[in-house]
């Protein structure tokens, strides 16, 4: 080789190398959901580059940082927090509706409230104590 070419070898930008901090950013912000654009913009990177060089993050990203919010919430929930602890009981109702679904049955349905259930009771009223039917109309009778 000569002088000239060793020296057209090294010219241009060096290659994007991510960092495993990259990396973590990639999967936090695809977890709260934005999109390629806005997470390539935060990297100062192509979103070409973004996809090429974090296929993996983007792609199982939302999942892994669920796994950690999700044992956050059950290392939270065994300390005797409350919040976390229904938080994990609506998490597993709503799976269990969901599964239920999946399976063709029909999702359990939550308890009624007080009021709830007097509103409904209301409805099925008959005989002596139901309302009085509305008066018909002269103009429109039929």
């Amino acid at each position: 080789m000569t002088e000239k070419s060793k020296a057209s070898d090294k010219r241009g930008r060096p290659s994007y190398r991510p960092s495993l901090a990259d990396r973590q950013t990639v999967e936090e912000l695809k977890f709260v959901g934005e999109s390629d654009n806005v997470i390539a913009r935060a990297l100062g990177i192509d979103p070409d580059t973004l996809r090429k060089h974090f296929a993996d993050e983007l792609a199982d990203g939302h999942a892994q940082r669920r796994k950690e919010v999700i044992g956050l919430l059950f290392k939270s929930a065994r300390e005797g927090n409350v919040a976390a602890q229904k938080k994990l009981e609506e998490m597993g109702r709503t799976a269990g509706a969901i599964e239920a679904v999946k399976g063709g049955e029909e999702p359990k349905r939550s308890k009624l409230g007080k009021k709830e259930e007097q509103q409904l009771a209301a409805k099925g009223v008959g005989g002596k104590f139901a309302p009085p039917t509305a008066p018909k109309l002269v103009v429109h009778n039929k």
